[in-house]
């Protein structure tokens, strides 16, 4: 860990098992999971914050891309 941050290679680990986790049990929910943390791992590769921030991210990311999804899958 560098500076009480988790290293980005973390995050895009996580996106890795959540998209095997997706693969395994379609449904799409879990993709959307993994795509907040490919951009936390973006974010993290780039800007050095603490890893509570980084969860929070995750977190806030994941609170935005499930409910659009979901709008998306109505419309279609």
């Amino acid at each position: 860990m560098r500076d009480g941050s988790l290293v980005s290679w973390t995050w895009f680990g996580l996106a890795l098992v959540i998209f095997a986790i997706e693969a395994l049990r379609p449904g799409r929910f879990a993709l959307w999971l993994g795509f907040a943390a490919v951009l936390v791992g973006v974010f993290a590769s780039v800007a050095h914050w603490p890893w509570p921030a980084e969860v929070v991210a995750f977190a806030v990311f994941a609170a935005l891309f499930v409910p659009a999804w979901r709008h998306y899958e109505r419309k279609a």
